[in-house]
Parts: C-alpha cells; sequence; structure tokens
C-alpha cells in the first residue's frame, strides 16, 4: 500500500471518529432509562397506578406525600424489591443503518425503612429514616453509523451502570384530627455504594488496512440535597386531599474520566495505544415538582384517586466544567431552548377483600407520563395491577406496571433526529413488619 493511500485512509477514519466523538463528551452525558418523574416508590402505590398522593398511608409516603406517615399507628419495617426491564427500537431516516433493539435488565432495592410513632406538644408525630431509589441508570445500546459526509462505518457499544438514591429522615404531624403536615429531607450522596453512575463507550471504524477505536470510561458521583413537603386535609369522612413540594437543588457531578484511542495497520504491524485521564466537576440543576390528589373512601374496603403531577423540566441544566450551559437529555445548548415540563396524570383504586383475618387487597391503575423533550413532551401511557396479603403482623403486596411510548425523542448520542419506541416492564415486591 502507498504512503499516499495509506493517509488517505487514516484520514477518513479519523474524520469519522471525529464526528462522532464531538457528540459524545463526556461532560454533557446522562442518560436515565427509568421515568424521568420523580414520583414516588413501593409496590402498593405503583399498584394503584401511583395516584398515592391523597392515599399515602404506609412507610412509602416519605416519599409520595410525607404527611401521609402520621396514618401509621405502630412502629414499623418495611423494605421494596423491583425488577425492570426495558426494551427500546432505533430508527432514523437519516440514518437508517442505526436501526436496531435493545434491551435492559436490573434488580434491585428499591425502597426501606423504619418508622417510629409518638406523641409530643399534645400532638401524634411520626418519624422514619428511609432509603429510597428513584432513577434507574442502566443502559445498554449497540449500533451501526455512518456520519455524514462519510463513507466509513462505525460500530458504537454503550454501556451505562448505575442508580441515584437518597437516604432520607422524614417527620409528620397531626395538626388537627383532620389535617397533617409532613416533610422529607433527601441526602443524596454515597451512603450505600455510589450514588451516580459508570458510563462506558467503544467507538471502533476502519477498513481493510487500519482500524482506528476510541475507548472512554467515566465514573460519576452524584451529590446533592433537597426536601418534599407535604399535607394531607380529610374533608368528611369519604374525601381527602393532599399536595407535595419536591424542592429543585444544585447535584454536584464529580467525574474520573479516562480515554484510550488505538490504532491498529495489521499490514504494517502497527499497533499504538494513547491513553489519557482527567478528573473534573460538573453540576447539574435538579428540577422542582409538585403534585395535588384527590382520594375517596367508598367504604372501609373500597378506595379510588386521582393525582396530576408536574415537573419543570425547563429548570433542568447541566452545567459544564467550562461553564457552558446544556439540557441534560438532548445536550443542545440552553440558548437553543429549554425542555418542555411535563404534567401527569394518575389514576388507580384499592378494593380489600377481607377473609377473617386475613385481607387480600386488589388495586388497578391507570396513568399518562410524559417525558420532557424539545418541542412538545414525549408522551408515555401505562396500566398497572397489583395485589398482596395482610395478616396479623406481616403485610406482604407486589405490583407490575406496564409503561410504553412510541415515536419519542431517539436517545442515542450520536444521531440527530432519530426516533424510539419504547417498553418498559417494572415488578416490585414490599414486606412489611408491624411491631407490637
Amino acid at each position: 500500500m502507498s504512503i499516499k493511500r495509506y493517509c488517505r485512509s487514516c484520514l477518513l477514519v479519523v474524520i469519522a471518529m471525529v464526528s462522532t466523538y464531538s457528540f459524545v463528551n463526556a461532560q454533557d452525558q446522562v442518560e436515565f432509562s427509568s421515568t424521568l418523574n420523580p414520583v414516588g416508590s413501593g409496590a402498593r402505590a405503583t399498584g394503584m397506578g401511583g395516584a398515592f398522593i391523597a392515599v399515602a398511608d404506609d412507610a412509602t409516603a416519605a416519599s409520595w406525600n410525607p404527611a401521609g406517615l402520621i396514618k401509621l399507628e405502630k412502629p414499623e419495617v418495611s423494605a421494596v424489591y423491583s425488577l425492570f426491564r426495558r426494551k427500546q427500537g432505533y430508527s432514523s431516516d437519516a440514518h437508517p443503518e442505526i436501526a436496531t433493539e435493545n434491551k435492559m435488565e436490573s434488580d434491585s432495592l428499591n425502597y426501606a425503612s423504619v418508622a417510629v410513632p409518638f406523641t409530643a406538644f399534645n400532638r401524634n408525630m411520626l418519624v422514619s429514616l428511609n432509603y429510597q431509589r428513584l432513577y434507574e441508570m442502566n443502559k445498554m445500546v449497540d449500533f451501526e453509523f455512518i456520519p455524514q459526509g462519510s463513507s466509513v462505518t462505525q460500530y458504537i457499544e454503550f454501556d451505562q451502570e448505575g442508580q441515584l438514591y437518597a437516604i432520607s429522615p422524614a417527620l409528620a404531624v397531626q395538626v388537627t384530627p383532620e389535617f397533617y403536615i409532613g416533610a422529607t429531607l433527601n441526602l443524596w450522596k454515597d451512603w450505600a455504594g455510589r450514588n451516580g453512575w459508570v458510563m462506558k463507550q467503544k467507538t471502533v471504524a476502519g477498513n481493510s488496512f487500519q482500524t482506528t477505536a476510541i475507548d472512554f470510561r467515566d465514573e460519576v458521583d452524584f451529590e446533592g440535597v433537597n426536601g418534599h413537603l407535604g399535607f394531607l386535609w380529610t374533608i368528611n369522612g369519604n374525601f381527602t386531599v393532599g399536595g407535595v413540594y419536591k424542592t429543585a437543588f444544585d447535584a454536584d457531578l464529580r467525574h474520573k474520566f479516562t480515554e484510550t484511542v488505538t490504532l491498529d495497520v495489521p499490514s504494517l504491524g502497527i499497533h499504538e495505544e494513547s491513553p489519557d485521564s482527567d478528573s473534573f466537576d460538573t453540576s447539574m440543576e435538579m428540577p422542582a415538582s409538585y403534585g395535588v390528589g384527590l382520594a375517596y373512601r367508598h367504604s372501609d374496603v373500597w378506595t379510588v384517586a386521582f393525582d396530576i403531577y408536574r415537573t419543570d423540566w425547563s429548570e433542568f441544566v447541566l452545567t459544564d466544567r467550562d461553564g457552558n450551559e446544556t439540557n441534560p437529555v438532548t445536550r443542545e445548548p440552553i440558548s437553543k431552548g429549554s425542555l418542555k415540563d411535563t404534567t401527569q396524570i394518575r389514576l388507580g383504586t384499592e378494593y380489600l377483600h377481607i377473609r377473617g383475618t386475613y385481607v387480600f387487597p386488589l388495586r388497578f391503575g391507570l396513568f399518562y407520563d410524559p417525558e420532557p423533550a424539545m418541542g412538545s413532551v414525549d408522551d408515555f401511557y401505562g396500566i398497572s395491577i397489583g395485589g398482596g396479603l395482610v395478616h396479623g403482623r406481616i403485610a406482604i403486596d407486589w405490583s407490575y406496571v406496564y409503561r410504553t411510548g412510541n415515536n419519542t425523542t431517539g436517545d442515542i448520542p450520536s444521531v440527530k433526529g432519530s426516533s424510539a419506541d419504547i417498553y418498559q416492564h417494572a415488578a416490585m415486591v414490599s414486606s412489611i413488619f408491624y411491631f407490637e
């Protein structure tokens, strides 16, 4: 092979690699796999479609509406385990080569708590300590990509693992027999394993003469503090109104970044690796969210609930180490526009089938759960079912949630204008032990 031909080959590959790498800068990469909207946790609530703001009568109320904690009459410990699965199919008119289907799975402790009721100042009160896993960060994407103006095919493998969780002390107070208030303090820090994510990407491009690969790894630690404020008001024996406000906060992101560029030219016996590493800090403004709920208790065994919940995603901003501001979902500069705010609508019901000393809850829910995007939100819809068993000092609940969105904004980092069809399945099992 002539030197001129070899240099031309190298130039084509380098141009192709740089065109992709400019979109996949580690500083502006944030990939969520679970719903972005921060609502709450637990098998009982999710079995009702998440319509729980005005119900909130178990330990997960610290996540949904901390005022509801006052309904706990005995000390208790609880834990929730979850299984999450997501399938996504990508497409693009401009880049048909990216058409691919990817799957991911994760299972983890979703929630855990210790709650103790007490009396002080002639008021019923309750304190609890909670672990909340609120965002799944696992994601895997493998696809081919041909940059515009290039004939060189790239093979891209993207893998991310992680979670965002909070350790959360909470307090609830019964102000009057019909009115309760509560607050939760969320401490986002590496106290129970990494609070953050590890992102890895490998991009390979080449031809019959040589291959160039870029491997990078970004380990991100997430820290911040915010709170939940809530109220519950029983209007009469049948209707309850609830409200919750979750404060915005600035999260600190600490990056540990490594990169290796590898060049292979088999015909010339060339194998060169150029490693590099860096550590830097960025920040992310997490948005405020708030909602109201209405619960109708038709009888001691049947409850219907309805929630409306909003998140100010237009305030969701990522600031890199050079002070540049982008929205973390599309990675576009804030100067080009912010994300659209989202409004969720959730409807759920619970029926208690009582047999002697055994109670068998049955639950069902429907919800509209959009995700933020540019121009207009991405529509997601879902359905849920749930059940359980309560006997003596033990309660066990389970739920299954199906959530889907078609033709949503594609989140392949290198391809603008792509779309995705997404299908999510989540199952939860919770257990509660009541002390005398």
